[in-house]
């Protein structure tokens, strides 16, 4: 009589399979987890920038002197006191707005702290489409008092080509300016302000053309992070080997026990043949 040849369920339910399946099933609940979690980082990365960054805080609440500017103050509005420094206004060039290319007018307040010296903030005054005009109100800025401004808070730019191969400045670049300032000692935010309309004009910047600079929100992202989701299939992927793996060697282990008992009986068959003859 030949011995019947297992089934794949009788295999796989042998202890010994039983406690590989239990490791498969805990490497895939890893790889679950990991696939999950990436998920979520996708889908927090993707959404829109919730802040309120319309209504003005003190600068000194969110910004900090010496400090590049964090995600949470980037494009913010925000309101501070100070003095102008005459000497350090000054123009740059290339300055694009409603499709047009123009001058900034830019200069240095001197913004208060409490018990300590009063820290440097570039500020972006106005636009002007006449170089001209912007040259003009650069040379007529005076001393006193900034009053209290608000504007929108945003990061220093890194120097461009022009400024690099031309005489022409055209970035907002906190250290390419405190190159160029007057009895600087040390002292500055790594960031700058761009006035509002408001404050443009109680600073005399809107005249003779001068317009006020247009900036707007921080643009909000909501597209999903596609790396962190190309991470998560990965991690699914991983899971499903898991399991394929255990079927594998289950399997495997099935044919392996086949192919013996095959062999057993074609051998005792020879045998029989033998001792027959």
């Amino acid at each position: 009589m030949s011995t019947p040849f297992p089934t794949f369920r009788q295999v796989a339910t042998r202890p010994r399979w039983i406690g590989v399946l239990v490791a498969c099933l805990a490497v895939a609940a890893v790889f679950a987890l990991l696939g999950q979690w990436q998920i979520a980082r996708a889908v927090e990365q993707g959404q829109a920038d919730e802040r309120d960054t319309e209504t003005a805080v003190p600068l000194t609440s969110v910004a900090v002197p010496g400090s590049t500017l964090t995600s949470e103050a980037g494009g913010r509005m925000v309101s501070f006191t100070g003095e102008w420094v005459p000497e350090d206004f000054d123009t740059l060039a290339g300055r694009s707005q409603d499709g047009l290319i123009g001058t900034w007018v830019v200069g240095r307040v001197l913004v208060p702290q409490d018990g300590a010296d009063p820290v440097s903030l570039p500020v972006a005054l106005a636009w002007f489409a006449d170089p001209a005009a912007a040259q003009a109100l650069v040379e007529q800025r005076g001393a006193g008092g900034a009053g209290e401004l608000v504007g929108r808070l945003m990061p220093s730019e890194a120097p461009t080509q022009g400024d690099i191969q031309t005489d022409e400045v055209e970035a907002m670049s906190v250290a390419a300016l405190i190159n160029e300032w007057e009895a600087y000692d040390g002292r500055v935010y790594g960031s700058y302000a761009i006035l509002d309309a408001a404050a443009a004009d109680a600073s005399g910047a809107l005249v003779d053309g001068g317009e006020p600079i247009v900036s707007v929100r921080p643009v909000t992202d909501t597209q999903l992070n596609a790396l962190n989701i190309f991470y998560a299939i990965e991690w699914v992927a991983f899971m499903l080997f898991a399991f394929y793996l255990w079927y594998r060697l289950v399997k495997d282990a099935l044919e392996r026990e086949v192919e013996a008992i095959e062999d057993a009986a074609e051998a005792a068959a020879a045998g029989g043949d033998t001792a027959r003859g």
